[in-house]
């Protein structure tokens, strides 16, 4: 059920990236960009597959500005000069939490990607520094987030809760799935469409289906050739994360600038 979310509502949330190029970009040619798209996904997918450690590093740097961000601008879009720190910590720390939670687990895929063998010091202290600068920064940052600073740590507390208490697959599937992807999905369909009623999320999906088909069908295909080779498909498939993350990032970024 984690992966069958992942790769249903995981992978249509970032579907749509060039449609909401076309939104935000003035001077928008269709084919151009979808070129530019595929050399930028395929040129981070090769470099990170060669390097799988700057592959995971990368993947989880972006991603925490990303979850971050995403959390923080739920309810409410401001401005500040520690704004984007403060996105980057906090989603780092969600990384943080899960991580320290699933140890073992974590230890064993960090192995099977990189070959770097980490200790447990290094996530608690991962943990600490990240939540205390987040920490930090929500105070400094107070006056432009105390109307949903109750909320958020409200919701930081089921995820801690969630967490300590499911497996590492679990856990980032709940959280990827019903935190970040599905809220993001109503967020960038009001952003194209005006609204998220009915016709205007079938829409969405209507225009997601195609990447979505074509992300699965490249994932059987290289599941399929690797099959008897575990290590590289686990670094294949973090690469292929990890470049699809890097766009997705600025184009998303785009869309949550106050308006």
């Amino acid at each position: 059920m984690a992966f069958s979310g992942i790769l249903t509502f995981g992978i249509i949330h970032g579907a749509n990236d060039l449609l909401l190029i076309k939104a935000v970009s003035e001077k928008f040619n269709f084919k151009t960009q979808l070129l530019f798209y595929i050399i930028m996904v395929g040129v981070f997918f090769i470099f990170f597959y060669n390097i799988p450690v700057l592959a995971l590093i990368t993947f989880v740097l972006l991603s925490s500005y990303h979850f971050g961000e995403h959390q923080w601008t739920l309810f409410l879009k401001t401005e500040g000069y520690l704004i984007k720190p403060f996105y980057f910590f906090y989603g780092l720390t969600i990384f943080s939490l899960i991580f320290y939670f699933n140890l073992n687990e974590v230890l064993v895929i960090i192995y099977d990607i990189t070959t770097l063998e980490l200790n447990e010091d290094f996530f608690f202290y991962l943990l600490i520094i990240s939540s205390m600068l987040s920490l930090l920064m929500s105070f400094l940052l107070y006056e432009k987030i105390k109307n949903q600073f109750i909320t958020q740590l409200t919701l930081l507390a089921l995820l801690i809760i969630t967490f300590k208490t499911c497996g590492l697959i679990w856990s980032f599937g709940i959280y990827f799935v019903f935190w970040h992807s599905i809220p993001s999905i109503k967020e960038q369909t009001i952003f194209i469409y005006g609204k998220a009623e009915k016709d205007s999320i079938k829409n969405y999906f209507k225009k997601a289906f195609l990447y979505w088909l074509l992300s699965i069908i490249v994932l059987i295909i290289t599941y399929y050739l690797f099959r008897s080779t575990q290590d590289k498909l686990i670094s294949i498939f973090f690469s292929f994360l990890a470049s699809i993350t890097f766009p997705h990032t600025f184009v998303v970024s785009k869309i949550k600038k106050p308006s």
